[in-house]
């Protein structure tokens, strides 16, 4: 076996290990309420309901199989769930080195390698969450591996096409934005093939890889239509989400990126420091096709996280990819600068790597080696009870049945899925009722129908802020908070402190509520008061 094919899986084992390694310490921090809404849809799917149909959520179903295929592990849920994303992240850590290793040294490939690995279980960008970022990276940087290996031709090229479009299409099965990376592979198809040949080659190219998007997308919607779930999936996944999209203003989305932008900074500044030098590098070496390569890849993840307007720190997983790839480029760059040529190799790639981990190191440290699961998620998510919904679901758990349903009044759907009980409601997030859409008051109402003829034997009322916005729909938040008041009695407060800090009390017969409550366990009175 050659020797830089042993040094190149060595290094590949390296990057799995160290990606691994600074996951372990927060496999078991509590679900967020993304993941408990996946969590959820995969703990119902093992029971052969179906997403879309059963149970509304927008997002792609790729995340809710991989979910049901972590809740099938033999470990406790959440470290199930956490485990299966440190893999998808160590395999997309390893995979970039494999891309960068086309135009660095193998030395700063495993550099950029090393750097995703870091950067994408930085809580920053809220890296402990399985989120559909996560999983959607791995697919993403193998369809540019597969695009390089088509645009050197040889025998299998067509293969190759066939597989850079299959694997677009398979990001694009954990969050819809991913299939922009399409049209970027085909714009940068030309920069890498054979020249007297080329329009040809890229012709074949889009259509060749457009098929290997249609094999994937084709049998998950033929699969959607023998389930009988095809209308509920096409509204769901993109219908819904054209409005989704369109619900903020150009100033709302601004804001939201200056909050984004402010949150990021103190833990990326450095990486972007070395993307903007890597970018200017290749510019100057007349390397055209790479620094388009990165630019494109850059402009389409930017396009993806911008899409929405909401900008949460998630989001910005997708950009990490091309960030971890130009930052080691300008870092293999600044290792030849003249000011320090005299210097030994070793001091000055030792003193780059790390300048390129300082800020993530600082910012993870505590994480790592301070904080507990539940400060941990407190602190990533200020404001959110995340880290008390283990114990409310254990109480829910004791004041139901098995078969009994619970209706939440809120978003925190990670409840339900603790405690193992169904909703009372297709609606197991209330976002979807809720913001400037025309049918928002008729789905209200429908919903309002569908939880009194599933007469749920407890509730939890934690509503969201979105529910009482000036011009949001007011039926479902009305009805809610007299159908609760009429027919549930608090059984648990949930408290918070002036820190943000939750609580949860006991409810006494008799005693007032504490000051500090933001929202209650309740179940249901015996007897309704008229």
């Amino acid at each position: 076996m050659p020797v830089s094919r042993v040094r190149g899986e060595f290094l590949i084992l390296a990057i799995i290990v160290v990606t691994l390694t600074v996951r372990l310490p927060l496999l078991n921090i509590p679900f967020e309420r993304d993941e408990g809404e996946y969590a959820y849809i995969g703990w119902r799917m093992g029971l052969h309901e179906l997403p879309y149909r059963d149970w509304v959520d927008q997002k792609p179903p790729g995340i809710f199989w991989v979910y049901r295929l972590a809740l099938a592990l033999p470990v406790e849920p959440i470290r199930a769930v956490h485990l299966l994303g440190a893999f998808f992240a160590a395999a997309s850590a390893g995979a970039l080195f494999v891309v960068a290793r086309r135009f660095l040294e193998t030395f700063w490939a495993a550099v950029a390698g090393l750097l995703l690995g870091i950067l994408s279980a930085d809580p920053t960008v809220q890296g402990n969450a399985a989120n559909t970022e996560i999983f959607m990276q791995l697919p993403l940087i193998l369809s540019s591996w597969a695009l390089l290996a088509a645009a050197s031709g040889g025998a299998r090229r067509v293969r190759f096409m066939v597989l850079a479009g299959a694997f677009a299409g398979l990001a694009a099965l954990f969050k819809q934005v991913a299939g922009l990376h399409w049209f970027f592979l085909v714009l940068v198809f030309p920069m890498f093939c054979e020249r007297e040949k080329c329009w040809r080659e890229t012709m074949a190219f889009a259509a060749w890889s457009a098929g290997g998007v249609i094999l994937v997308w084709g049998a998950v919607m033929a699969y959607f239509r023998l389930e009988h779930g095809w209308h509920d999936f096409i509204y769901n996944v993109f219908l819904h989400n054209l409005d989704y999209i369109a619900a903020l203003s150009p100033a709302d989305r601004v804001a939201n990126l200056e909050d984004a932008a402010a949150h990021l900074w103190r833990s990326q500044a450095i990486i972007w420091f070395f993307s903007i030098v890597g970018g200017a590098l290749l510019l100057w070496r007349r390397q055209l096709n790479w620094f388009l390569f990165l630019a494109l890849w850059m402009t389409t993840s930017a396009v993806g996280v911008n899409v929405s307007g909401y900008f949460f720190p998630h989001y910005f997983q997708s950009l990490l990819p091309v960030l971890a790839l130009a930052a080691a480029v300008g870092a293999s760059g600044l290792d030849k600068a003249r000011w320090w040529a005299q210097a030994p190799a070793w001091f000055r790639r030792t003193a780059l790597m790390l300048a390129l981990a300082l800020l993530p190191a600082v910012v993870m440290f505590p994480f790592l080696f301070r904080y507990t699961p539940e400060e941990a998620v407190s602190r990533i998510y200020p404001a959110n009870p995340f880290a008390v919904m283990p114990a409310l679901g254990r109480r829910l758990a004791e004041v139901t049945r098995p078969e009994d349903r619970v209706f939440v009044f809120g978003s925190e759907p990670e409840l339900l899925f603790y405690a193992r009980r169904a909703s009372a409601t297709r609606y197991i997030i209330l976002f979807p009722l809720f913001g400037p859409y025309a049918d928002a008051r008729e789905k209200q109402v429908a919903t309002s129908v569908e939880i009194t003829q599933a007469r749920p034997a407890a509730a939890f009322s934690l509503p969201n802020g979105l529910f009482f916005l000036p011009g949001a729909e007011p039926f479902l938040t009305t009805w809610s908070l007299d159908y609760l008041r009429r027919n549930f009695r608090p059984d648990q407060w949930l408290v918070a402190d002036a820190d943000g800090t939750h609580h949860v009390l006991p409810a006494t017969n008799g005693a007032a509520a504490p000051r500090m409550i933001v929202g209650e366990l309740l179940v249901r009175r015996k007897a309704a008061p008229p």
